[in-house]
């Protein structure tokens, strides 16, 4: 069964698993998500480790791939060739009865899509803890699902963009995309013992190029602005709690929210900017660098 807790506001001081003191920590940003699989694939070919996983969104599938073991390598191969068109279905459900499933589109083709490629399915049986983030839409509150049971549905859950997907009913509440609780789960990767966290932006909202069209896109472009303001306070608050390693991402033209019409282009950036990045840690090992905030090095390729 799956096991979701909710820490208190604030509160990193509550140790439920304990691992290694090395986190993964992958934010959401929908399309964005290519670079952080370009990123481990720098970690792993500059021989940096991590001990668990913690996923929001995007980053909590690619999470759940990484975890059950599937190389960075064939992560970025599948990326490659998934097609936002295959995903996205309308949810006729709610357009024939308003009253349910609030959502425009329907997540069972994806969740099909993670029955069929995912390593594994359960969380007893990966090659590495995860932790995947949702948030509870009655309790307003992060709920981590870690430990044991089915990974399927707090992965949909952890993916339901409010108001484009319907939210997913989990131990009988309903459950949104995690990243408007916790887009960047630091203040758990302290709660399991973490004491160092390896993570790259891609809760980006740097200004576009065009004013997004239609509804889909307006959300999804206002969901990215609040991912990113949200994203720095959460790196301000734990700057100071652990040794933050944080690779900015520099881009010249970003894509939209759910756009993988540059997913090739996301993959190579995440990975060249991240190996010229990291290259700089000495020894190549996790390290940091003070700040009047505290221990954090936040490294950006140039």
């Amino acid at each position: 069964m799956n096991t979701a807790e909710t820490l208190p506001d604030g509160d990193a001081s509550r140790v439920c698993l304990t691992c290694g003191d090395t986190a993964l920590v992958l934010c959401g940003g929908g399309g964005h998500g290519a670079l952080e699989v370009g990123f481990v694939r720098a970690l792993s070919d500059l021989g940096i480790g991590y001990d668990r996983i913690l996923g929001t969104s995007i980053g909590a599938v690619n999470g759940a791939f990484l975890a059950g073991g599937m190389s960075a390598d064939d992560l970025a191969e599948l990326w490659r060739t998934v097609r936002m068109r295959q995903m996205l279905r309308p949810n006729w459900s709610w357009v024939l009865h308003p009253r349910s499933r609030p959502g425009l589109l329907s997540l069972g083709t994806f969740g099909r899509f993670l029955e069929r490629t995912l390593p594994s399915r359960r969380f007893e049986n990966l090659r590495v803890p995860l932790t995947i983030v949702t948030t509870d839409l009655i309790t307003g509150k992060a709920c981590y699902w870690e430990g044991a049971g089915d990974i399927i549905a707090p992965l949909l859950a952890s993916v339901s963009l409010p108001g484009i997907f319907p939210p997913v009913q989990l131990d009988g509440h309903p459950h949104i995309d995690g990243g408007v609780a916790d887009n960047a789960p630091l203040a758990r990767a302290a709660a399991t013992g973490a004491r160092r966290a390896l993570m790259i932006d891609c809760a980006c909202s740097n200004p576009c190029k065009l004013a997004p069209s239609g509804l889909i896109g307006t959300i999804g472009r206002a969901f990215e602005i609040a991912l990113a303001r949200k994203h720095l306070a959460v790196l301000r608050l734990h700057e100071g709690r652990m040794d933050i390693v944080r690779v900015v991402p520099d881009l010249d033209d970003e894509p939209g929210f759910l756009d993988l019409s540059q997913t090739s282009t996301l993959l190579e950036a995440g990975y060249q900017q991240s190996m010229a990045a990291l290259s700089q840690l000495p020894g190549r090992a996790v390290s940091t660098a003070a700040t009047d905030a505290g221990p954090v090095s936040s490294i950006s390729s140039v």
